[in-house]
């Protein structure tokens, strides 16, 4: 019996001793971007279709987050593009952006950026709706990417449409919360992303409509 006891002892000791191999990495899904791909993008504010505010903010603060920090490109923060378009075409926060630009080329806009591709985004619906005990929610966006001669070459759409019986949940769920931790995103834009209570299938509609856009690294 000590012999066996001797045996086994020195088995485990020696399994304790061996280095397991480290987990393989997680592949992405995205397709690597070919060399011709746009570096640097810009991200307008989105077209708002739906008549909700905090929604197109919501919106294109996930957009920043998804292609700088999930697919590594370089993107221009929104305040910079903004400001740039403002003083380049002598108009006040009242002005859409997609009005101020109606009649530039993409050349130009780029140029006056600095970067080499543009992503636009239309939310076309963002609605929470509660019957009885019944909840319904919405979230649609386009988005499309032109690059410096404004030819579009990339384009996705995502459709989030929902409903279940009960309360419908919070404002925003941890997971999202944790997403959100490290971002770089204005306080003001966090605060409407924690009293909304579509935050979350707003990032669900992100990360599946740009489950086809290029990753740079």
């Amino acid at each position: 019996m000590r012999r066996i006891l001797k045996w086994s002892g020195a088995l485990l000791l020696l399994v304790s001793c061996v280095a397991l191999p480290p987990p393989a990495p997680i592949a992405s899904t995205a397709p690597k971007a070919p060399a011709d791909f746009p570096a640097r993008i810009a991200i307008f504010p989105i077209s708002n279709q739906a008549g909700d505010p905090d929604g197109a903010l919501i919106l294109r603060a996930f957009v920043v987050r998804k292609i700088n920090k999930d697919l590594g490109f370089l993107v221009q923060s929104p305040q910079e593009t903004d400001a740039i378009i403002r003083d380049r075409t002598l108009s006040g926060p009242e002005i859409p952006v997609q009005v101020a630009i109606a009649k530039m080329d993409a050349g130009t806009l780029t140029t006056w950026l600095g970067v080499d591709g543009i992503l636009h985004g239309e939310l076309q619906a963002y609605r929470k709706a509660k019957l009885s005990v019944y909840t319904r929610s919405q979230v649609k966006a386009r988005f499309w990417l032109t690059d410096k001669k404004g030819k579009k070459i990339w384009e996705a759409e995502k459709d989030s449409d929902s409903g279940g019986f009960g309360g419908g949940g919070g404002a925003v769920s941890a997971s999202l919360d944790s997403i959100l931790a490290d971002s770089a995103i204005p306080s003001d834009t966090m605060s409407r992303i924690h009293s909304s209570d579509l935050s979350s299938v707003a990032l669900d509609v992100v990360d599946e409509a740009f489950s086809t856009f290029p990753r740079q690294y």
